[in-house]
Order: structure tokens, then sequence, then C-alpha cells
């Protein structure tokens, strides 16, 4: 049995279709002129408002806006923390909400362990991987045809051991000098390999060990990660969700930056000239640290930038806090330098390490 799975795989289900436009019933009990009206004038704000009323009686609002500005900044994501905290919960319901159960935009590949408890463990592990391999890719290769660029597609690798993980986030995918990802495909040039499609989001979910060596941690190298703490540790049974609001895929995707430079210009348009000297980590993100005997890597900026600079939106209000763009930007700051940090700390410093995770949920 491979242990995977897909959403009604295709084009044709009713549902969303043509970059998140409804093609079915819009709604249970509204009609259809009330429907579009009610959603008329969609962005960002709209947006988020949408994913915390859907799913914030299940999940705190900074870790929804967390995940969904680091999906933006990274294509990788991943949730660790303890089995059964909801972290697949999460990434199921951000995909119900963005686009639905039956756009076949969302994929599922789970671990190999099942293949681990036979004798020929070695065989039935390299299936495994050939298929989910394929699946992974059959799913880029979809998402970059020119009729899918107003649709997002989601992968979720749930449960994957580390260096399932390192196939799929580094292996697979190799980093450009300006945030893109492109595919590290056998037997072609690197000049020649093909880019990973800006539409297309990875999240996996993995338990990490309370001992982790540091080998296994470099999966997290080039991607994001929030942890779930104790106060999640039951998975919430997320009811169905409604159809989702016409046109929050292409929202999304107009939303994204990943270059430095571009991140830099958005950030000196919102912050003013100055904004250089005046955003770092916060007070306590740096007594923590000091406190932890651990540092902020010097490369660290050209992720955290681009975060922050995906924390606004086209008009300049944060995500976080749309009233105070100051304010948005150290929460957004902390925030993913907390995410950059968390693979680094020592594993044996579980109080440093819990301390700072806890600032994402905030």
């Amino acid at each position: 049995m491979i242990a995977y799975n897909s959403t009604a795989a295709g084009n044709g289900a009713a549902g969303m279709a043509n970059g998140g436009h409804v093609t079915g019933d819009p709604c249970h009990s509204a009609s259809l002129p009330a429907y579009r009206a009610q959603l008329a004038g969609s962005g960002e704000q709209r947006l988020v408002h949408y994913l915390v009323t859907s799913l914030g009686d299940y999940f705190p609002r900074s870790l929804l806006i967390n995940y969904y500005v680091s999906l933006k900044t990274n294509p990788f994501v991943v949730l660790t923390g303890r089995e059964g905290a909801g972290r697949a919960a999460l990434a199921a319901g951000f995909a119900a909400a963005l686009v639905g159960h039956e756009s076949g935009q969302v994929i599922t590949i789970g671990s190999d362990r099942w293949a681990r408890r036979y004798s020929q463990s070695s065989y039935y592990r390299g299936i495994h991987e050939r298929f989910g391999v394929s699946q992974y890719l059959e799913t880029l290769h979809e998402a970059a045809a020119p009729e899918n660029s107003g649709k997002v597609y989601l992968v979720l690798l749930k449960g994957l051991t580390a260096d399932e993980l390192d196939l799929y986030l580094n292996r697979l995918v190799r980093p450009g000098r300006h945030g893109e990802r492109y595919l590290a495909l056998p037997g072609i040039p690197a000049a020649e390999q093909p880019l990973l499609p800006l539409n297309c989001f990875i999240t996996a979910t993995m338990h990490i060990p309370r001992c982790a060596p540091p080998l296994e941690l470099e999966v997290f190298q080039h991607a994001g990660q929030i942890e779930f703490g104790p106060d999640l540790r039951r998975a919430p049974a997320l009811p169905p969700l409604p159809l989702p609001p016409v046109g929050l895929q292409r929202v999304m995707l107009r939303a994204i930056c990943r270059d430095p430079r571009q991140a830099r210009a958005r950030l000196a348009a919102i912050l003013g000239p100055a904004w250089r000297g005046r955003l770092g980590p916060s007070a306590e993100v740096v007594r923590l640290l000091v406190e932890g005997g651990a540092s902020i890597p010097r490369d660290v900026n050209d992720t955290v930038l681009p975060y922050v600079a995906n924390s606004f939106d086209e008009e300049g209000r944060g995500l976080f806090d749309p009233f105070d763009a100051w304010h948005n930007a150290r929460q957004a700051y902390d925030a993913q330098i907390v995410q950059r940090l968390l693979w680094r700390v020592n594993w044996q410093q579980r109080a440093l390490h819990r301390r700072l995770a806890d600032i994402l949920r905030r």
C-alpha cells in the first residue's frame, strides 16, 4: 500500500477553477449576485480575514498569518512539534479555505515508514520514493502550465523523516541568488534546470525527537519552520468549509515577494528611507539569544527581509497589525528570525527552543 493520497485529480471537478473562480454552486444559502457582491474588492486583508474567520476557532490568528506569510516568502514550510498537535490539520484547513476540497490542486504524499516493517524494506521504500517523486514532479508540471498560472497548488508532505524531507527540500530543489528555486533534475545541466513554479507551495510535517542530530536538522536550511507547542496538543476536527471566495488564489499569487532586492524597495516605500537603521529583532528576542548563547547568522537577512515585506499588503498595511506599520514590521522580523534560528539551536537547550517557538504563536 503506497502511503500517499491525492484529492480528485484533474481540472474537471466542480468547485474551484480558472484561478479560484467558482464553477459550481457558490453558496448553500445565498444567491449568486449576493455572493459576488459580498466578495467584491477582495484583497490580502480580506484574504487574511477569511482565513481567520474560517480557521480561527482552531488555530491562533498569529499562527495562521505566520503560516500564510511563510508560504509567500518560502515555497517550503516545515511544521514541527508533537504528533497530533494539528500540523496536518493546519495545512489541510488552509488548503480547504483557499482552493477547496475538490479542486485537484491539493496533493498529499506520505512517509515510507510503512515499508520499514517488511524484510525487503529497501525495495518497498525505493518504490514508494519513485511514486512520491513522480507525483511531486507531475504536480509541479501541472502548476507550471500557462493555463494554470492563476491557480495555487499545495503539496503536503505528511509525517516525513529527515531523509525524506532532504530529498524533497534539498536534493530535488536548489535555491537561486534572488529567492527563486530551481528543480535539480538528473541529467539536465544546472543552467537549463526549470524554475519551481511560483504558484506551488510545499508544506511538510515532521516530528523531531528531543535530541535530533545536527545533520538531520540541515533539512531546514532552505525552509521556513513553525513549531507547534504544547498548547496545541490535540489535532482539531475541522468542519467542512464552504466554497472559497472568488479570486483569493490570484490575490495571494500577486502578493508574493521572494527577491531580497524587491523586498528592500518595498520596505523603503512603506517604512521610509531610514528603515534599515531601525528594523531589527526585538529586545525580547535579543535577550533570549544572549541568555541561550545563540546568535543571528549573517546570511539571515536574505530571508528575513522578504518575509517582512510579505507581511504588508499592496497598500502598505500590515497583515499582523494593519494600523501600525512599524509594529507589524518588528513582529514579522521576530517571527522570521525565530524560524531561521529554530533548527540551529542546540536541541539540548529545550527551554530556549520552547521560548523562541512561543513567539511564533502570539
